[in-house]
């Protein structure tokens, strides 16, 4: 396997990048910032939620469904004042997430069941002041953190087969520099790079070069970072071509990208650049000129999958990674069936089952502590709970 060469930048992308790319991170507006005194803090509201299917799973949808909508009533004038703001979706699949934490109180008037659809007719008193100060509270630190943050780690593979070895090291690539170039002259700031040399070099490659995932996530977490940009280049003599009575040798460049959440090590997203052509007259270092090509080409698009990255994981997700060891397939088919009539658990999606270990995502409506509790709880399988972070929940199987 010819050595690779590879260079890792951290980055922290400012809200001008976001403008300038996908509309999703603006400065915030003074407006945002300020509650209106004069508006009610709180505020009675009649609403009404539905959600398909007719058991008890079914009617605590609607019912969720119908506190949301009563606090998107009760907020709709200061939710319109903010509609025209740039960064109020981001700012708005924040805040609406904590519906039920606006309502003070609440009685369900009528639950009906039609079609096979169940309807909740609710009333609710809705605290719109906490509401604005939270919206105000989630846009100051959408723009204070300028987020998404950002690791790049880029391979790039060099093979010369024209002239010289057949493959060259260096310790700055010129494809991680056209990466850079274009990132600073949107306004981002390359953080101190003392920081990322703090990583072992040798970690990040063979993360990036294994497709190790959770090595690569880890490594972004220890960042602080939100997703983590990992990529392999490869840059190589093509073939040889005579044109008018000229010898041009022509060199090819591809780049496969993938973007990763740090914290469940999921890959948001996967993208392939090139190939990539280029010719010169010189016979070897045409290398360079493909990498800086398909640099060009591919940056603006790097770095808007980046900000869309982060958008994805800003947005809330009610996907929770659960892991449970010393489960075997039989095992997990009573899990399943148990787990899917929870309450509140919506879909459970098996990953795999290696080496004993069950990685499953569970699409659930409440908290991870929640989720745990259930899931320890069932009967067909005894589990103990080792681990609970925001994003996980790690238990184990007990033999009876």
């Amino acid at each position: 396997m010819s050595p690779t060469r590879t260079r890792e930048t951290v980055l922290r992308v400012p809200a001008v990048a976001a403008v300038l790319l996908v509309p999703l991170l603006l400065c915030l507006p003074s407006a945002s910032a300020q509650v209106i005194a004069a508006r009610p803090v709180d505020k009675w509201v009649d609403a009404t939620g539905r959600a398909a299917g007719a058991d008890d799973k079914a009617r605590d949808e609607a019912i969720a469904q119908a506190l949301r909508t009563a606090v998107e009533e009760a907020c709709g004038v200061f939710l319109t004042s903010q509609s025209k703001s740039e960064d109020y979706k981001a700012v708005y699949d924040k805040v609406i997430a904590n519906a039920v934490g606006y309502v003070k109180e609440h009685k369900v008037v009528k639950v009906s069941i039609a079609d096979g659809v169940t309807t909740a007719k609710v009333r609710a008193r809705v605290s719109t002041q906490k509401f604005e100060e939270d919206w105000a509270s989630t846009a100051h630190t959408i723009h204070q953190e300028n987020n998404p943050r950002v690791i790049v780690v880029v391979a790039e593979s060099v093979h010369q087969t024209v002239s010289g070895p057949s493959y060259k090291e260096e310790e700055n690539g010129i494809l991680q520099g056209k990466i850079e170039e274009f990132f600073l002259s949107k306004g981002i700031t390359i953080m101190d790079r003392g920081t990322a040399a703090n990583v072992s070099k040798r970690d990040v490659l063979l993360a990036a070069i294994k497709d190790d995932m959770t090595e690569v996530a880890s490594l972004g977490a220890r960042f602080n970072a939100d997703v983590v940009v990992t990529g392999r280049a490869t840059a190589k003599y093509g073939k040889q071509l005579d044109v008018s009575g000229q010898t041009l040798y022509q060199y090819t460049a591809t780049l496969n990208v993938r973007v990763i959440q740090t914290d469940s090590a999921r890959v948001l997203a996967s993208k392939t650049f090139g190939p990539v052509t280029t010719t010169t007259l010189q016979r070897g270092g045409g290398e360079d000129k493909a990498l800086a090509k398909i640099g060009d080409e591919c940056a603006a698009q790097l770095l808007s999958a980046v900000v869309e990255a982060w958008r994805k994981r800003a947005n809330v997700s009610r996907t929770v990674a659960v892991s449970v060891s010393g489960m075997d397939f039989e095992t997990w088919k009573t899990f399943k069936t148990e787990a899917s009539a929870l309450r509140g658990v919506q879909a459970l999606r098996l990953r795999e089952i290696t080496e004993s270990v069950a990685n499953i995502d569970v699409e659930y409506r409440y908290t991870n502590e929640t989720l745990a509790e259930r899931l320890s709880e069932i009967k067909g399988v005894k589990l103990a709970i080792v681990e609970i972070t925001a994003n996980r929940v790690k238990l184990k199987v007990q033999k009876p």
